[in-house]
C-alpha cells in the first residue's frame, strides 16, 4: 500500500490558513452559541475538531510537517489493522509526530480496558503536498468531511462560515480583519480592541468566557 499525493493544490500552509479561519470564526460566534464550544480547539500546534454526529479529528502542525488523523464512528475500517498503519510509507519524522502528538487526541478504550488510538483515515504533508494511503473520496467518507470548510478557497470558506453561524456583516468584517492580522503575525500576540469585542455581540457570560478562551488558544487576547 503506497501513499499518494491526494491533491496538488493542498499543502501545509493553506491548510493551516483554513484552520485559523475556522478557529477565528468559531471564537467570534461561540459567544452566541456557547453550546458549540466543543467543535474547535487548539493545544499548542494541535488543532482539534469535533461534530455531533460521530466525526472528530486532530491536525498537528510543525514548521516542517502537517499530520492529520480522523475518526468517523459510523465507518468501520477492517482493512487497516492499527492507527499507525494508516501512516504506511510516511517519513520517519511524520510517524513519530503522529505517534507522539496527533494520535494522542484520538484514544479509545476497548472492552478489555486497553486504551489505544482509533482512527478511520489520515494524511500527512509538508509545504508542497499532502499525501495519504487513501484517496480524497475515502478520506472524506472516513472522517475528513469534518474539515471540508478548512480546505475551501478563502472567499468560499468565509461565505460558508457566514451561512453556518448566521453571521452579521459586522461579524464577517471582524472575521476578515482578525484573520489577516493573524496571517501577518502568526506567532505573535494580537490584542482585540474594546470595539472589536463589542462587535462580537453578546452579553451572555458563558458565551463571552468561551469566546475569550477560544481566542487565547490562538494567542489572540481581549484588550
Amino acid at each position: 500500500m503506497k501513499p499518494a499525493v491526494i491533491n496538488n493544490q493542498l499543502n501545509k500552509n493553506n491548510l493551516w490558513n483554513g484552520c485559523i479561519l475556522a478557529s477565528v470564526a468559531h471564537a467570534i460566534m461561540v459567544a452566541q452559541y456557547p453550546e458549540l464550544s466543543y467543535e474547535h480547539s487548539w493545544d499548542n500546534g494541535n488543532y482539534n475538531v469535533l461534530d455531533s454526529s460521530g466525526g472528530r479529528g486532530t491536525i498537528t502542525f510543525t514548521d516542517k510537517y502537517v499530520v492529520g488523523a480522523f475518526r468517523n464512528d459510523n465507518v468501520t475500517r477492517n482493512d487497516i489493522p492499527t492507527a499507525l498503519d494508516f501512516f504506511t510509507g510516511a517519513p520517519k519524522d511524520v510517524l513519530e509526530l503522529a505517534k507522539n502528538e496527533t494520535l494522542e487526541y484520538l484514544l479509545e478504550e476497548d472492552e478489555d480496558g486497553t486504551t489505544s488510538p482509533s482512527i478511520t483515515t489520515s494524511f500527512w504533508g509538508d509545504n508542497n503536498t499532502i499525501a495519504s494511503i487513501d484517496n480524497i473520496v475515502r478520506i472524506v467518507q472516513c472522517g475528513g468531511y469534518i474539515i471540508e470548510r478548512q480546505f475551501m478557497e478563502y472567499d468560499t470558506a468565509v461565505e460558508s462560515w457566514r451561512d453556518y453561524y448566521e453571521m452579521t456583516n459586522e461579524q464577517v468584517k471582524l472575521l476578515n480583519s482578525i484573520y489577516l492580522r493573524k496571517l501577518n503575525n502568526p506567532n505573535g500576540k494580537i490584542i482585540l480592541t474594546k470595539s472589536e469585542i463589542k462587535t462580537i455581540g453578546t452579553e451572555n457570560l458563558e458565551g463571552m468566557s468561551e469566546s475569550r478562551t477560544s481566542f487565547e488558544e490562538i494567542n489572540i487576547l481581549w484588550g
